[in-house]
C-alpha cells in the first residue's frame, strides 16, 4: 500500500468529530475543492453522484469503479489542505472482506475516512440486511483500525432517504449497531425537518452527520448545531447548483445576445 497523500488528515478528521459541528462540502472536481477550501470549510468530500455525472456515469449503479473513484479522491486531496472524506456508496462489494480493501485502498490516496452504505446498488439485492450492513462495518473499522493513522468510518443507512420498511425504528436501530461496531460517524440521509434531526441525532449512539442541501431554506448551520449535529454535509446538492447556474447563464446569453447575464 502507498503511503498516504497527506497523513496527518485522519488525525485532523476525527478530532473534527469529536466536539462542536463542522460543515463538511461534497466536491466533484479539485477545482472546487481548492474553492471551498480557501472560503474556509473544515472538510471536504467527494460526492458518487456528482463523480459519476463528469464522466457520464451513474450514480449508485456500479457504473464507477473504485480505483475511478481512488484516482478521483487523490486529485481532491491534493487540491485541498483539509481533510477529505469519501463518499464510497457499498463499499465496492457486498462482502464484508470487501469493506476491508476499501478502506486501505481509500486511505491510501490520502482521504481522512469513508462512508458505506447499507444499500447494495443492486435493485434486485436492494438493502442489506441488517446484519450483514452491521458485518460490513464492522470489517471496515477494523481495517481503519489496523492502519497506522487515524481514519474515519461513517456508517450510512439509506431507509429514510428511498423510503424502505422500518422507517425510523430500523434507521436507528441500524445506526445504533454501527456505533456499537465502532463506527466513528453515523448518518442517515432523508431526514428533512428539524424534529426528524433530533431524533436521529439523540437516538443514534455516536456522532452524526446530517445532508443539508444547497439552496433549501428548511435548516441552518444554527438549527442544526443547537439539534447536536456533529458533521453537516451537502451530498450532491453543491455541484448541482453549479450546473443550475451554468444553464441559467448560458440561457440568458442565448435570449438576451449578450454577455451580461
Amino acid at each position: 500500500m502507498t503511503e498516504p497523500t497527506s497523513p496527518n488528515h485522519g488525525a485532523r478528521f476525527m478530532e473534527l468529530h469529536e466536539t462542536g459541528t463542522f460543515v463538511m462540502a461534497n466536491v466533484a472536481d479539485a477545482g472546487t475543492a481548492k474553492a471551498v477550501t480557501d472560503a474556509g470549510v473544515a472538510a471536504i468530500a467527494t460526492t458518487s453522484s456528482g463523480h459519476a455525472t463528469t464522466i457520464g456515469r451513474r450514480d449508485a449503479a456500479a457504473d464507477v469503479s473504485m480505483e475511478e473513484h481512488a484516482a478521483h479522491t487523490e486529485l481532491l486531496v491534493r487540491a485541498s489542505s483539509v481533510p477529505c472524506n469519501v463518499d464510497a456508496e457499498n463499499g465496492y462489494g457486498h462482502r464484508p472482506e470487501d469493506m476491508a480493501a476499501a478502506v486501505q485502498r481509500f486511505a491510501a490516496t490520502g482521504a481522512g475516512g469513508m462512508g458505506i452504505e447499507d444499500w447494495s446498488g443492486d435493485s434486485e439485492l436492494g438493502l442489506y440486511d441488517r446484519a450483514l450492513a452491521v458485518a460490513r462495518i464492522e470489517a471496515a473499522v477494523e481495517a481503519a483500525n489496523s492502519l497506522d493513522h487515524p481514519f474515519v468510518i461513517t456508517g450510512r443507512t439509506e431507509i429514510l432517504l428511498y423510503g424502505l420498511d422500518g422507517g425510523m425504528d430500523e434507521t436507528l436501530a441500524r445506526l445504533q449497531a454501527f456505533a456499537e461496531v465502532g463506527a466513528h460517524c453515523l448518518y442517515a440521509p432523508g431526514t428533512w425537518d428539524i424534529d426528524s434531526v433530533r431524533t436521529v441525532v439523540d437516538g443514534a449512539g455516536g456522532p452524526v452527520n446530517i445532508l443539508a442541501l444547497v439552496g433549501s431554506p428548511a435548516m441552518t448551520v444554527g438549527d442544526l448545531a443547537e439539534a447536536g449535529v456533529r458533521r453537516i454535509s451537502v451530498g450532491g446538492s453543491l455541484y448541482s447548483a453549479q450546473l443550475n447556474f451554468a444553464a441559467d447563464v448560458m440561457r440568458g446569453v442565448l435570449e438576451s445576445g449578450n454577455f451580461t447575464a
